[in-house]
């Protein structure tokens, strides 16, 4: 399997920075935009708040193509990643490790006890093009 997240790549993963998440019908045109955090997991996989698409009322599975914008927060590089949801996660290392670090987040601005991850959406990379 090659690897498709480089090092560079996997530096604007971090947090430093939001990253922009969209989805795109079939035609191209963008349904839905926001800015979430975009957790590195793999080589191939990263995973997103489980409240970044709550509201947009679909199932994950139905989105037909998703793209994740992302910074690298030392060199300003930009790269889109199109993505693949696979699965949520409500627990284990994949969530502990999101919830502590959206936790440390919020905390900067003083919502630490506003914020509950309730879960861990994975999705698979499927393409990354540079910016």
């Amino acid at each position: 399997m090659n690897m498709v997240l480089t090092n560079q790549i996997k530096h604007a993963l971090e947090g430093i920075f939001p990253s922009y998440i969209i989805t795109v019908t079939k035609d191209g045109y963008p349904t839905n935009t926001s800015l979430s955090q975009v957790c590195y997991v793999d080589e191939r996989h990263i995973a997103l708040p489980v409240q970044t698409f709550s509201k947009a009322g679909k199932h994950l599975q139905e989105v037909p193509d998703m793209f994740a914008e992302v910074v690298d927060p030392v060199t300003l590089r930009n790269w889109n990643l199109e993505l693949k949801y696979l699965s949520t996660v409500e627990q284990g290392p994949i969530f502990e490790e999101m919830a502590i670090k959206l936790e440390k987040l919020f905390s900067l601005v003083g919502m630490e006890d506003l914020f509950h991850l309730k879960g861990a959406e994975i999705y698979e990379v499927v393409a990354v093009s540079e910016q």
